[in-house]
């Protein structure tokens, strides 16, 4: 069972700094419940603060930052980011939110952002 739990459009998840900690979370009654599971999956050190996977992505990727959703998915967390590349295309990336591990990235000119594992199709 897959369901999205949170985006940025909605909130902003885990505190932006890198220490990581709980951030303020904002949502709407409809997404409260989600909201709690998300902050017991972080406090309970299965999932690891967003802004830890920022810090990182900003240190490997050379792309810009667009939106960020964490899902739960057959009770995995995934993080599931978009970056604007350099040359202006949109590359999604997921990570295992339990240990920030690239799992999958889906887009145009992915060697462009230069984290992507080699031979990783263009």
């Amino acid at each position: 069972m897959r369901r999205v739990l949170l985006s940025t459009a909605l909130v902003l998840l885990v505190g932006i700094g890198a220490a990581g900690g709980v951030g303020v979370l904002q949502a709407d009654e409809s997404d409260a419940a989600e909201a709690r599971a998300a902050r017991r999956a972080l406090a309970a050190g299965e999932i690891q603060p967003f802004g830890r996977l920022l810090a990182q992505v900003e240190r490997e990727c050379r792309g810009r930052f667009v939106e960020m959703e964490l899902e739960e998915d057959d009770s995995r967390w995934i993080y599931e980011i978009k970056l604007l590349g350099p040359q202006g295309d949109v590359a999604e990336l997921e990570y295992d939110a339990a240990d920030l591990r690239l799992l999958e990235a889906e887009g145009r000119r992915l060697r462009a952002l230069e984290c992507v594992p080699p031979g990783t199709p263009d």
